[in-house]
């Protein structure tokens, strides 16, 4: 069952909604207290309850939410006009700052956290990365290949390396580190990745 069917809506939905993400975010699933929620939410465990009738349909649809704001954002312009080799690496750039603002940032770290507890979520934030980010960046690459920049190869998998480099350089490393990458560092990062891709397929 959708477990949006199983949410009461309600006038205060949202500030509950809101309080939960907070904490949730922070917290992951194990470390988040419903007493913790309700004064995030400033309402009491009976309003949370009569919105969410346990902690895992609230988890969730914060999920769920939250991913829908991540996205809010386009990850990167798909329409490139230039070369290949000029506009990887603001791709690159523009895909690295993208990844390393909130909330995708938290969302990361929770789904990476409880992935095994929610696998449904799991598979559908692999999926929807997969969608908005993977896809259109393969189709670039694509015409990129269409125009002999590029030799020809499986887009839709250097399309994953890409992502995957920078997720392990960047996104990790804010996740493990109590810094953020600097934009000098981001920027290095987003250029080198994008030249390593372009002397593989060049």
């Amino acid at each position: 069952m959708p477990i949006q069917s199983r949410i009461t809506q309600g006038r205060k939905f949202d500030q509950v909604r809101t309080g939960a993400a907070e904490i949730f975010l922070r917290d992951g699933f194990s470390g988040a207290s419903v007493d913790d929620i309700a004064r995030s939410a400033r309402v009491s465990k009976a309003t949370l309850y009569s919105y969410f009738p346990d902690k895992r349909l609230m988890f969730r649809e914060v999920l769920r939410s939250t991913l829908d704001t991540a996205f809010q954002q386009p990850p990167f312009d798909p329409d490139q006009s230039g070369p290949a080799s000029e506009a990887l690496a603001q791709v690159m750039t523009d895909l690295s700052h993208w990844l390393l603002t909130e909330p995708r940032l938290h969302l990361h770290r929770v789904i990476i956290a409880e992935g095994s507890r929610f696998p449904e979520d799991a598979l559908t934030y692999d999926s929807t990365m997969t969608a908005r980010i993977v896809t259109p960046l393969a189709l670039l690459i694509d015409s990129w290949i269409a125009a002999g920049e590029i030799r020809a190869h499986d887009s839709t998998m250097s399309a994953r390396q890409l992502l995957g480099l920078l997720i392990g350089q960047l996104q990790h490393r804010a996740l493990l580190d109590t810094t953020d990458p600097s934009p000098d560092e981001v920027q290095a990062t987003a250029g080198a990745t994008a030249s390593l891709f372009l002397a593989a397929y060049n």
